[in-house]
């Protein structure tokens, strides 16, 4: 199998059917996890798992807001009471042998503090020595309450909306192969280009526009993160069973992140790009101008149609989406 997640295909037929066809579920269940979602409700708790891998200090970081991203596009996340927490996180750390404690604890300390600031409580964390692994691997679950009238359950976009995207494609990809590549990109770019991708991480919560579009009535938030915007415009019309026309000049992307994807013959497109979300609606400009009010980027990228045909439009010329496989990223450090 390819490095990344496993295909569309083996996910339904092998890990979803095996599941669901043979797992316990009790009453509290009112949705288990789907395509595209990892995330499940149970009566007045919603719970979402994240992942992320690397030897950086944001790797923790990143994992717990993979898993709180998720509960954010179920409008899970729409704010609570000052006092409270807005949710909780649990982490599972997997270290090599060879990592060394001073890392350890600066990995702690980032996640520690970007939680505090964003008013998460870390429940528990677990950190194991694993043998063979050469990288950092940490697994996240979140966990928050919420009442079912609002959850937005994946698989509710309709035919005929506008499709919202948010921010830029490609930004937690182009953060991570620039952090894991930087001497081969510092023989091409200059310092100041760099710099800027360091700071792509401010972008990689994407809960305020998801609380923003929860309460505007959108009719279905996709987290867009592992095979990119490609990933995740298939997953979204897969889920709904709808089509899709997209303009691929209006998908926004950032001009560090055309820069890196050209260096290493990368497809921008499918790169790794935590920090952006999909949506749909009937009224996506009257979106689009709420979000900038609030200083969020977005941009109306197509439709959906009735039919199953997901179409890329690139002015003149047609192509069809196809399912994602192996996300850029993995070709790009293997």
């Amino acid at each position: 199998m390819n490095y990344g997640k496993v295909s569309e295909s083996v996910y339904k037929r092998t890990v979803y059917k095996t599941i669901h066809t043979t797992g316990y579920f009790d009453k509290e269940t009112e949705k288990g996890a789907v395509l595209g979602a990892d995330c499940a409700f149970l009566a007045s708790t919603v719970t979402a798992s994240g992942q992320a891998w690397g030897k950086d200090a944001m790797v923790a970081t990143r994992a717990a807001q993979h898993a709180l991203n998720h509960l954010a596009a179920l409008g899970a996340l729409r704010g609570t009471a000052e006092e409270s927490a807005v949710a909780y996180v649990s982490l599972n750390i997997n270290i090599p042998a060879e990592y060394r404690e001073a890392k350890l604890r600066a990995v702690l300390e980032k996640v520690t503090k970007t939680m505090a600031d964003m008013r998460v409580s870390i429940l528990t964390t677990e950190v194991q020595v694993i043998p063979s692994i050469t990288t950092v691997l940490v697994t996240a679950h979140a966990y928050t309450h919420a009442a079912k009238e609002d959850i937005l359950v994946p698989g509710e976009a309709k035919a005929e909306q506008d499709v919202v995207m948010t921010k830029w494609l490609g930004l937690e990809g182009t953060a991570t192969i620039t952090d894991r590549k930087l001497r081969e990109l510092q023989t091409r770019y200059p310092a100041g280009i760099l710099d800027e991708v360091a700071a792509f991480e401010q972008y990689l919560s994407i809960i305020p526009e998801a609380a923003t579009a929860a309460k505007s009535g959108v009719s279905a938030m996709q987290v867009v993160r592992e095979g990119g915007i490609f990933g995740a415009l298939w997953e979204l019309a897969e889920e709904s069973d709808v089509g899709l026309v997209i303009d691929l000049k209006k998908i926004p992307v950032k001009q560090e992140t055309i820069e890196v994807c050209e260096f290493f013959d990368a497809n921008p497109y499918k790169l790794l790009s935590g920090g952006s979300l999909l949506f749909t609606t009937d009224k996506g400009m009257d979106l689009v101008a709420l979000l900038e009010e609030q200083g969020i980027a977005a941009t109306v990228i197509g439709k959906t149609i009735e039919g199953n045909d997901r179409i890329l439009m690139n002015e003149d010329e047609k192509r069809f989406l196809e399912p994602a496989r192996e996300d850029e990223l993995y070709k790009v450090l293997a």
